[in-house]
Order: C-alpha cells, then sequence, then structure tokens
C-alpha cells in the first residue's frame, strides 16, 4: 500500500492566496475562490491516483484526461467572455507574484511531468 501524500503546505498556500484573489468576502461565490478550489480538487485527484496500484492509476489516468478535457472546454468557453478573461490574467499575477505558492505549483507540475521551470532550464 502506497505512503499518503501530504498535500498539507499546498492546502496551506492555497488558503493564504485564496483572501488576496476573493470578490465576495470568502463565500465561495467568485472566480477567484472558485479557480483556488478547483486548484485544490485537482491536486488532490493528481495526488491520490499517483499513489495508487498500476492497474487502478490506468483507469484513473483515463478519467484524468477526461477531466482535463472537460476542464480545457470550460476554460476555453470562459476565456472567450473579455471581464472574465482579465479576472483571470490579474488571478494568474497574484499567484504567480507569491514566491510559496509560484515553488509550491512549480514543484507540483515537476512531479506531474509539466515543462521546467526557468531556474531548471538554467
Amino acid at each position: 500500500m502506497a505512503t499518503p501524500i501530504d498535500l498539507s503546505e499546498l492546502h496551506a498556500a492555497l488558503d493564504r492566496l485564496r483572501p488576496q484573489l476573493c470578490h465576495c468576502g470568502l463565500k465561495g461565490e467568485c472566480l477567484g475562490c472558485k479557480g483556488i478550489e478547483m486548484v485544490r480538487a485537482q491536486a488532490e485527484a493528481v495526488a491520490a491516483a499517483a499513489s495508487q496500484p498500476v492497474l487502478i492509476q490506468v483507469a484513473q489516468e483515463t478519467a484524468m484526461k477526461d477531466m482535463s478535457s472537460r476542464f480545457q472546454a470550460m476554460s476555453e468557453r470562459l476565456m472567450s467572455d473579455p471581464d472574465i478573461r482579465r479576472s483571470a490574467e490579474q488571478m494568474q499575477e497574484r499567484l504567480m507574484a507569491d514566491p510559496e505558492t509560484r515553488q509550491l505549483l512549480e514543484e507540483l507540475m515537476r512531479r506531474l511531468g509539466g515543462p521546467p521551470s526557468p531556474e531548471e532550464l538554467n
């Protein structure tokens, strides 16, 4: 059986970031709150899938691909709205401005096999 993955640092970073992005008084209704919760759910899904035996991982990878394509379609629909696009760009700027959050996201992307960070390229 796989060892549980500790996402507490990621959750703490997301919790610190949420008030900076929130426009609804932390009610969970704005794009900032929903985005943070989406990132949290995706990180938990990835961690859960990565800690499973290989046969279960295959099924979960298929589900992750489906979730990813749905997320991409939703993102494309949202980004077609200029106000939402502007809000998303502001959220990304704030997210990447926090060094600790940026480091955690880069680590997560590295573990997921994403592109290397600029520091890794040097």
